[in-house]
C-alpha cells in the first residue's frame, strides 16, 4: 500500500474536466482526488476522512478568492497534512511535509494546453511535497510518508 500518484493525476483530470458549477463542487473534486491519493498511505492514518473534509472546506474558501487562491491553497493542504498525520498516532509521531507545494509558481507559469497536462503537473508537485512528510515510530527509525 502506498501513495497513488497516478490516481491523483486521474482524479485531478476528472476534477478539471468537470469542476461543477460552484467553488464547493470544485473543491470537492480536488479533495476526492487527494483522498484517493492518500487512502493507502504508509504509515496508515485513521483520520483520512476528517482530513478530506478539512481540505474540502479550506479549498472552497481558497477558490472563492480567485485569482489569489494559491496562498490559501497552500494553507489548505497543510491543514490536510496535519490532520492526516494526527491519525498516524499512537504508533507514529507525524511531522507534516515541509515548505510549500508551489501553487503560486505553477499558476504564474505558462498555461498547460490540456486539463490532463495541468493535472499531471500539479500532481507531481503535490506528490513531491507529500513525500517530505515523516513519521517517527515509538521504536525504530523515522519513515518518509509513502
Amino acid at each position: 500500500m502506498a501513495l497513488n500518484p497516478s490516481g491523483l493525476t486521474s482524479g485531478l483530470t476528472t476534477a478539471f474536466d468537470s469542476p461543477g458549477s460552484s467553488v464547493a463542487s470544485a473543491a470537492q473534486g480536488w479533495a476526492t482526488a487527494v483522498n484517493n491519493y492518500v487512502i493507502a498511505i504508509v504509515p496508515p492514518s485513521i483520520t483520512i476522512a476528517a482530513a478530506t473534509a478539512t481540505l474540502t472546506s479550506a479549498l472552497a474558501s481558497a477558490f472563492a478568492v480567485r485569482p489569489t487562491a494559491a496562498p490559501a491553497m497552500e494553507s489548505a493542504f497543510m491543514a490536510f497534512a496535519v490532520t492526516l498525520g494526527a491519525g498516524m498516532a499512537p504508533a507514529f509521531v507525524a511531522t507534516p511535509p515541509v515548505g510549500q507545494i508551489g501553487f503560486a509558481a505553477q499558476f504564474a507559469g505558462a498555461r498547460p494546453s490540456s486539463h490532463a497536462i495541468a493535472a499531471s503537473q500539479i500532481s507531481a508537485l503535490i506528490d513531491a511535497w507529500f513525500r517530505t512528510g515523516i513519521a517517527t515510530p515509538i521504536v525504530g527509525p523515522p519513515v518518509v510518508w509513502s
